[in-house]
């Protein structure tokens, strides 16, 4: 069985090994398992004995006209009926805790674990079939457990204590109804042949319809804006026609093994009324014991039929199951060392680059052994055409990546020597779009330092010159901004991107320029902002405006992965070169657009 996943074919365990490797992660579930068996073991129990009672009750009560006896034989069957009742609905219980606990430290898991892969990882994913992981996949374990759980684990006590009960009872018959059982495992190895492959194929389409729907939605302002509707509406009707196909396969094998699951059974009731008939009619069978059979013949194949029936949920949750563990197989490129060590609290921030070479795809290199080195307190602008490497210089600052060749260095220490938590503490990422999270403002800004006071919080926003504007808010630090800051302007989205950054005291600052798409009202704000988180701080910012440039302190140019001038803006402006051709460019193009506001 394959199962593709983050683009590539990957064979998954086989069910056996996926229910080995799945129980393993249940192992604190073992006692509460354990009761929720003994529970489903002791129903199982009272009704297999049930038809033992009936025999009785028929031979030695009706059939001998012994009133006492089948009174007795009553009272047990209606005792073992209670019994049955009590211990079912304790197994029910039991087992849909289990099945809920388990999923519950599942979720868990496969967020955590999510949360933990790197930058490139999620570069090369797309996010709804990551989504689809955490919610279709995990909707088909659940319905599992909800749903098929508690009727596997009965179906198959059921089976093993009935036939059991039937070589009890007459192992003649018995025999003749395992005689069957090859038809039924025919029946089963050609089901499980195609609805494997079905299934398979359902959780794959799945995820590609989530990530089609989800980009569609993402872009629904592009779409609308060329008229492209009709075009995303057959693109999604493609994507939705492989799912429905793959339904439909699944459903064709259903079609096929339930009718054939049936005919076994009539077939069975027909060979035991044959051969138990003249068996009693010869006296070698009571008629008590033929009825006592019947009764465990339709059990037999009840619990089978169930099995059937959730046969389709079992293989959802399988398919599924292969999926999440194929995540949780997923290991990051970029991954703290072994014996890691803390950066030092002391440090200024002082970056160096040093013969760094690196490639998204090693065989084709975007930076070729760049040398550069920010000195602690200084401003770099970083500029350069479009796809020159500024952005890839700013990962690697970060270690969002790990460079292919040479070293990044922060205070002297090589990046892929300190852990995570500590470089996180001394580097503040802002982006060109700052990022809300759905919480209040107070957790927005929190966000590195979830620990910090509101004396903090309002420290920073009084040295950012946000202080009024949040005071303006329906409920200052406590007005929720909802998903994705949607009840902010851009401009203050960025605002509290910049509180963010600042809140957690970095020693380094990184930035992809935050005012390049704002209008000159609001970028005069952000800008204020701006200048007071890099005082006194080292800071890298691509600068994709002139105004950036000249208040940096130092300013490299990036062309096609390599740095071809480095020095003040003045110095730069001087030479004549590559900084002077692109910052009159700037110049021409910000006179534009000032004479159009």
């Amino acid at each position: 069985m394959y199962a593709r996943f983050g683009g590539t074919e990957n064979k998954v365990d086989r069910p056996l090994a996926l229910l080995r490797r799945a129980a393993r992660y249940g192992k604190d579930l073992a006692r509460p398992a354990l009761l929720a068996m003994l529970a489903t073991l002791l129903a199982t129990v009272s009704r297999v004995a049930e038809p033992l009672v009936i025999r009785r009750g028929v031979d030695d009560g009706v059939i001998a006209g012994d009133l006492a006896t089948l009174t007795i034989a009553a009272v047990v069957y209606l005792a073992l009926l209670g019994l049955q009742y009590v211990f079912g609905r304790w197994s029910l219980q039991s087992v849909g805790s289990v099945a809920e606990r388990y999923l519950r430290g599942l979720r868990v898991r496969v967020f955590a674990h999510l949360m933990s892969l790197d930058i490139p990882y999620f570069s090369r994913s797309k996010a709804g079939v990551l989504v689809s992981r955490m919610t279709s996949d995990i909707d088909a374990l659940t319905q599992f457990a909800s749903e098929g759980a508690f009727s596997v684990v009965s179906s198959v006590l059921t089976v093993l204590g009935v036939g059991a009960a039937m070589f009890f009872v007459d192992s003649t018959l018995a025999l003749v109804v395992m005689a069957l059982l090859p038809l039924l495992a025919l029946a089963t190895v050609v089901f499980r042949r195609f609805a494997d492959r079905a299934y398979q194929q359902v959780r794959e389409q799945i995820g590609q319809v989530l990530a089609t729907l989800q980009e569609a939605i993402a872009g629904v302002r592009v779409v609308q804006a060329y008229t492209q509707e009709e075009g995303q509406a057959t693109r999604f009707g493609r994507v939705n026609r492989s799912y429905y196909e793959a339904n439909i396969a699944a459903a064709r094998a259903i079609s096929t093994y339930f009718p054939a699951i049936d005919f076994i059974r009539t077939l069975g009731i027909a060979l035991v009324l044959l051969v138990g008939g003249l068996r009693v009619a010869d006296g070698q069978m009571s008629f008590g014991s033929l009825v006592a059979f019947l009764l465990y013949l339709n059990w037999f194949f009840e619990p089978l039929v169930q099995l059937s029936n959730v046969y389709n949920l079992l293989q959802a949750a399988l398919a599924a199951l292969s999926k999440l563990f194929g995540l949780l197989d997923e290991q990051p490129e970029v991954s703290e060392a072994e014996k890691a060590v803390p950066l030092p609290e002391s440090g200024a921030g002082e970056l160096t680059f040093e013969e760094v070479t690196f490639g998204y795809d090693p065989a084709a290199p975007v930076l070729h052994q760049v040398d550069l080195t920010v000195r602690a307190g200084t401003r770099l602008a970083v500029v350069g055409e479009t796809g020159a490497g500024k952005s890839t210089l700013a990962k690697l600052a970060i270690r969002f990546y790990d460079p292919l060749a040479g070293r990044v260095r922060l205070d002297g220490s090589d990046l892929r020597s300190v852990t995570f938590e500590s470089l996180r503490r001394r580097i503040a990422f802002v982006p060109q779009e700052g990022f809300i999270f759905r919480g209040s403002l107070r957790e927005n800004i929190a966000f590195a330092r979830p620990d910090i006071d509101d004396e903090r919080i309002w420290e920073v926003c009084e040295t950012l010159g946000i202080d009024e504007w949040v005071r303006q808010l329906p409920e200052r630090l406590d007005t929720e901004l909802r998903e994705r800051g949607s009840r902010l302007s851009s401009g203050e989205r960025q605002l509290v991107a910049l509180a963010r950054a600042l809140a957690a005291s970095p020693a380094l600052v990184v930035l992809d320029e935050a005012t390049s798409n704002l209008d000159p009202g609001t970028e005069e704000q952000v800008e204020r902002a701006f200048q007071a988180l890099l005082e006194d701080r080292t800071s890298m910012v691509i600068a994709h405006r002139l105004q950036t440039a000249q208040r940096a302190d130092q300013v490299v140019v990036v062309d096609e992965g390599r740095i071809v001038e480095h020095g003040t803006p003045e110095e730069l402006v001087a030479q004549g070169g590559a900084y002077a051709r692109l910052a009159n460019v700037w110049a021409l193009s910000e006179e534009r657009s000032g004479a159009r506001w």
